[in-house]
């Protein structure tokens, strides 16, 4: 249907079947054949013979209004996938932790736009899950996680970027908020916020390993109302006397009522992944994982 569509724009812009044979560089009973089953699909004539040549009924008047729109969207999508699939792009779509972002991401992004300083960067802020869901469905290149890395790594290239250990967000008033660090032991009688399982897969279940190789106790895990995100999430569980495990370098967020206290115990890390798309890594994704020390497929 597409080359028909194709085949009759040029009648149409030539205004013969003559000429428009010419161009194409097929025969004129081609053209007529191809115009022939163009109208058996569509039910009805779309062009009309003049004694000068051809013109549009007003169902071909609309047809070319709408194969024109067909025709520029399909050659575009496929000029996309052509640069995809030879690994180039004109632009870089980001998945990322907000907290984590500027630490590990802005030295590489700043690096990445002096070496491509046309490319459109779009960074999306979105939880762990979001950005599995949008890895998943093509709608990002590469994301910058905590979890999930796991659920990815069959279907994308996942490398770990760093280490971090662990600090509690404590509640203002709480006994421990003047320590200058506190083990897992001493939470033993804490509520430990449970986190969505949609949002961030698997950090239950982190927590519960933490606590039980470096505290020796199962966690007391409480819902709390939901929030939009991570500091209204800890500052609404602060307000609720509710303890919470983080990754050391949500440390520079500012959350109301909350203090944060470093975790003694060194073995409670957590492992922070670059996740991308598998197939011939575009340049600028290539550039990008290079400054970040990561290798390239």
């Amino acid at each position: 249907m597409l080359e028909k569509l194709r085949l009759f724009l040029v009648v149409l812009e030539e205004g013969s079947l003559r000429r428009a044979a010419e161009r194409l560089r097929i025969s004129q009973s081609a053209v007529t054949r191809q115009l022939q089953l163009l109208e058996h699909d569509l039910g009805g004539r779309v062009l009309e013979r003049t004694s000068s040549g051809v013109r549009p009924t007003n169902g071909g008047h609309a047809l070319a209004a709408k194969a024109k729109t067909l025709v520029a969207d399909y050659d575009s999508g496929m000029a996309e996938v052509r640069r995809l699939v030879r690994g180039e792009s004109e632009r870089l779509r980001i998945g990322y932790i907000a907290s984590a972002a500027q630490e590990y991401l802005g030295p590489a992004l700043a690096a990445l736009r002096r070496v491509y300083p046309k490319l459109k960067v779009k960074m999306l802020d979105q939880t762990p899950g979001e950005m599995i869901t949008a890895l998943r469905q093509g709608e990002i290149d590469l994301a910058l996680t905590l979890h999930g890395a796991d659920l990815l790594s069959r279907d994308f290239y996942a490398r770990k970027l760093a280490t971090v250990g662990s600090l509690v967000v404590l509640p203002v008033s709480h006994r421990f908020a003047v320590e200058k660090q506190v083990s897992l032991s001493q939470l033993k009688r804490e509520a430990f916020i449970r986190g969505s399982d949609d949002a961030v897969p698997g950090y239950n279940h982190r927590i519960v390993q933490f606590c039980r190789k470096y505290g020796g106790f199962r966690p007391r895990m409480a819902t709390i109302d939901e929030a939009t995100g991570l500091v209204e999430s800890l500052a609404l569980s602060a307000n609720e006397d509710v303890i919470s495990i983080q990754p050391a370098f949500i440390s520079h967020l500012n959350i109301p009522n909350a203090v944060m206290v470093p975790i003694a115990d060194t073995g409670a890390t957590w492992d922070l992944f670059i996740v991308w798309q598998r197939g011939k890594a575009a340049g600028p994704l290539r550039t990008l994982l290079n400054e970040l020390n990561l290798k390239s497929q």
